[in-house]
C-alpha cells in the first residue's frame, strides 16, 4: 500500500529528515492527549475513536505566493490521507489533531511573525502534533526547536522539515504515526466505543499521491538529467486553491543569485522548474474548478526553464517563461493570467512580445527595485543598474496601455547616504509606481550584508526615510489610480459582501470597492463583474456595477 503513496518519492532521497525524536516515540502523543489538562472536555483521543470522527489538521502560512501554493498542495495531500481541515475559531481550541506552520524568514520581521504563528497555533490547539516547515525551518532550526521546548511540547509530537528535507517522507511518517498510535491506544482503552480501523474514516497515507519526484526532469523540459530537487518538489498539482478567487501556481523553485541582503539562496538552493505539461494540466484543471485568474509564481520566476538565476550565463534563444505564458494563456475559460514578480533583466523583447499579444494577460509587472542608486545596487549584488531598470520600464510602457508597475524598495541598506536615498526618490517619481512595498533593511546572519550591519544608518534616520518614501508611494499610487476614474473595466470579485459592499481586483492590480444594485443579486467571489470607476478610495477605487 505504501508504494501507492509516498514509496515512489523515497526512491530519490532529497536530504536528511530533521525530526526532534525517533518516529516511534510519537505513540506517546496519545498518552499526552489523555492526561493533558489543557485539552477540551472531550479529549482528542476520545474524539478520534468516536464513530464518524475524522482527524483534523490546520495549516498556517506566512510569506510569499510560493509558500501559499506549497501549503495548498500539502493540505491537498493531507485530505487525500483522510484528514479534514479543522473548523477553527481564532479565539478557542480549534480541536486540530495536526498543526502545520509554513514559515518565512525573508526578513527578521517575517521570522518574528513565524514564531508568533507557532505560539498562537499551539495555544489554540494544545493537544495537536506540530509540523513546522518552510524557509525558517532551514534557516534557524535551533530557534524553532528552542521555541517548541519553551512551549512545553513533548518532543515525540514535534516535527521539523526544511527545503533540504524530503517533505514527503516526513509527511508519510507523521500521518502514519498519528493513525497507528491512535488506533493502537483506542483498541487498548477501556472505552467500549468501536474505534475506526486503519481503512476507515482515517486512512493510512496509502491514498496520498505527491508525484514521482525521482522522475521529474530538470528545468522543465524532457531529456535533461535530474537535479537535486527541493523537498517540496513532490507537492502538487492542486485541484483548487481554497478560499481564493485567484489561483497561485508554482512553476519554479530556487535561486543562486546571492543578493547580499537575501538569505533565500542559502535555503532554497536547488534551481528547478516544473515540466510545462504538468503546469498546463494543473492550470487547466484549476480553471475548470472555477478559478478565472491564474498567477504564475516562483522563487526566481525569470529563471523558469533555466539552470541558474545568473543571467550572463543564459544561452541565446526563445525565453522559456514566454513560451509557458503563451501556452497557459490559451486555456479555454481563463479570464486573466498574471506573473507574480520579475527582475528587470527578465523583461526581454521576446517575453514582452508574447505577453502584449495576449488578450488575457494582466498588464501588471512587479519589479523589485530595492534602490535607485547604482552604488547601492552594486553593493547589493543586483544584476542590473539604474539604466537597465529604466530600460525595462520603457519596454513595458511602450507595449502596454498604462501598465501597473509595482516595486519593492529597501531603505537603510548599510552605507546608504543622502545622495543614494535622493536617487531612489527621483527614480520612483520618474517611473510613477502604482504601488511600492517599502522595507527597512533587515540584517540576517548568514548573508553577505550581515558583515556590513555596523554601517547601517541611524535607526531614526531610517524611519524618517521610510516615512518619506511611503508618503511618495501613496501619492504616486493615488495619481496612477486617478487616471481610471470615469472608465469602465472588468474585475474579479475577491470578497464580499460586507453589508452590501464587495471588493474586486482589476487586471492592473487595483482593488475596486462596489455595492450591489438594489434588488439585484450580490456578485460572489470568483465572478467577473463590469464596473464603472467613480472615485478614489484610500487604498483602491470606488466603482458601481454596470
Amino acid at each position: 500500500m505504501y508504494n501507492k503513496v509516498f514509496g515512489r518519492l523515497e526512491q530519490r532521497s532529497l536530504g536528511r529528515i530533521f525530526v526532534f525524536v525517533p518516529w516511534s516515540w510519537l505513540a506517546g502523543l496519545v498518552f499526552f492527549l489523555i492526561f493533558n489538562n489543557k485539552l477540551a472536555s472531550t479529549p482528542a483521543w476520545l474524539r478520534r475513536v468516536q464513530p464518524g470522527f475524522t482527524m483534523r489538521f490546520k495549516v498556517t502560512t506566512l510569506g510569499c505566493k510560493v509558500n501559499q501554493y506549497e501549503s495548498a498542495a500539502l493540505a491537498g495531500a493531507l485530505k487525500q490521507a483522510g484528514l479534514e481541515p479543522a473548523l477553527a475559531d481564532a479565539d478557542k481550541d480549534d480541536h486540530s489533531d495536526l498543526l502545520v506552520i509554513n514559515t518565512c524568514c525573508v526578513t527578521t520581521t517575517a521570522m518574528r511573525k513565524s514564531r508568533q504563528a507557532i505560539r498562537k497555533s499551539i495555544r489554540n490547539s494544545p493537544g495537536a502534533a506540530v509540523l513546522v516547515m518552510g524557509c525558517y525551518s532551514d534557516h534557524d532550526e535551533s530557534a524553532i526547536r528552542g521555541l517548541l521546548d519553551q512551549l512545553g511540547l513533548p518532543k515525540e509530537r514535534t516535527f521539523l522539515a526544511g527545503h533540504q528535507n524530503d517533505l514527503s517522507k516526513v509527511l508519510r511518517k507523521l500521518v502514519d504515526s498519528l493513525v497507528t498510535s491512535t488506533n493502537r491506544l483506542a483498541n487498548q482503552s477501556d472505552c467500549t466505543t468501536e474505534a475506526p480501523s486503519v481503512g476507515g474514516n482515517v486512512n493510512l497515507p496509502g491514498t496520498v499521491r505527491l508525484g514521482p519526484v525521482e522522475k521529474l526532469p530538470a528545468h522543465g523540459s524532457s531529456g535533461q538529467d535530474c537535479v537535486d530537487l527541493p523537498g517540496t518538489a513532490g507537492l502538487g498539482p492542486i485541484e483548487k486553491f481554497p478560499a481564493h478567487s485567484r489561483a497561485f501556481v508554482k512553476v519554479q523553485d530556487g535561486c543562486d543569485a546571492y543578493c547580499t541582503y537575501c538569505i533565500i539562496p542559502h535555503i532554497r538552493k536547488s534551481i528547478w522548474s516544473r515540466p510545462v505539461e504538468q503546469i498546463f494540466q494543473e492550470c487547466r484543471n484549476l480553471v475548470r474548478a472555477g478559478h478565472k485568474e491564474i498567477v504564475l509564481c516562483g522563487v526566481f520566476l525569470g529563471a523558469f526553464g533555466r539552470k541558474t538565476a545568473i543571467r550572463r550565463t543564459w544561452p541565446q534563444g526563445p525565453d522559456p517563461l514566454g513560451e509557458l505564458v503563451r501556452q497557459v494563456a490559451g486555456i479555454e475559460g481563463l479570464w486573466r493570467l498574471r506573473l507574480s514578480s520579475l527582475e528587470p533583466g527578465d523583461i526581454t523583447d521576446n517575453l514582452i512580445e508574447i505577453c502584449s499579444e495576449l488578450d488575457n494577460f494582466a498588464p501588471h509587472f512587479h519589479l523589485p527595485l530595492q534602490s535607485g542608486s547604482n552604488r547601492i545596487l552594486k553593493r547589493m549584488n543586483r544584476q542590473y543598474d539604474v539604466a537597465q531598470f529604466q530600460h525595462a520600464v520603457e519596454k513595458i510602457k511602450h507595449a502596454f496601455d498604462r501598465p501597473a508597475i509595482t516595486a519593492d524598495v529597501i531603505v537603510g541598506y548599510p552605507s546608504q547616504s543622502e545622495e543614494d536615498f535622493a536617487q531612489t526618490l527621483a527614480l520612483a517619481r520618474e517611473v510613477g509606481f502604482a504601488k511600492m512595498h517599502i522595507f527597512p533593511f533587515s540584517p540576517i546572519e548568514g548573508t553577505a550584508a550581515w558583515r556590513y550591519r555596523n554601517e547601517m544608518p541611524d535607526a531614526q534616520l531610517v524611519k524618517s526615510r521610510a516615512r518619506e518614501l511611503s508618503l511618495l508611494g501613496k501619492d504616486l499610487a493615488r495619481r496612477y489610480r486617478a487616471q481610471f476614474i470615469g472608465e469602465a473595466t472588468e474585475a474579479l470579485v475577491e470578497a464580499g459582501p460586507e453589508g452590501r459592499q464587495s471588493r474586486a481586483m482589476t487586471d492592473r492590480y487595483q482593488r475596486v470597492f462596489f455595492s450591489a444594485k438594489k434588488d439585484c443579486p450580490v456578485p460572489g467571489p470568483g465572478e467577473i463583474v463590469n464596473l464603472k470607476i467613480d472615485d478614489l478610495a484610500d487604498d483602491g477605487l470606488i466603482g458601481s456595477l454596470l
